[in-house]
């Protein structure tokens, strides 16, 4: 009797356990320990079905899509345009003025501008806040930055 494990004896049950893993997407990984084999073993003996499965199924779908989409099936020839012929969907919003004049162009802009300047008068000052809550005293204004010091000292890295 030779030392080591027995030699694996591949059958079509686990071809096909296999195929099917493979066109999920599982993992070579999960696939040999699903199989119960190393992942040396599963590349050795399942090769084509790991390098292929997903291509052959692909093609499958793709003949079904294509085939409805020749029958009429107006979701399968969007599908189809979309991802085989580059065909995409744009979403265009133009806004126009009047008869489908520009909305504003630069004399109108520099028209309307000048009547938002002169609705303001820039004569009086206004204030937005009273003048206690523009200017803080001294003292708070100290504190305030002392324990801003002390933040930045318990924070250091």
């Amino acid at each position: 009797m030779e030392p080591g494990r027995p030699q694996f004896i591949k059958k079509d049950d686990d071809k096909k356990t296999v195929e099917a893993l493979a066109i999920a997407g599982v993992t070579q990984r999960l696939i040999a320990q699903i199989v119960k084999i190393s992942e040396p073993t599963l590349r050795k003996h399942f090769r084509e079905e790991l390098d292929t499965s997903k291509a052959r199924a692909n093609a499958v779908i793709s003949q079904a899509l294509f085939k409805n989409a020749k029958d009429g099936n107006v979701a399968a020839q969007i599908f189809w345009l979309k991802t085989q012929a580059g065909w995409r969907e744009t979403n265009y919003h133009e806004l126009t003025g009047k008869d489908g004049d520009k909305l504003f162009d630069e004399p109108k802009q520099l028209i309307e501008i000048r009547k938002v300047f002169d609705e303001i008068d820039f004569t009086k000052p206004k204030n937005i806040t009273g003048s206690s809550e523009l200017v803080q005293e001294s003292k708070t204004e100290t504190d305030n930055t002392e324990r801003w010091l002390e933040y930045l000292v318990d924070i250091s890295w």
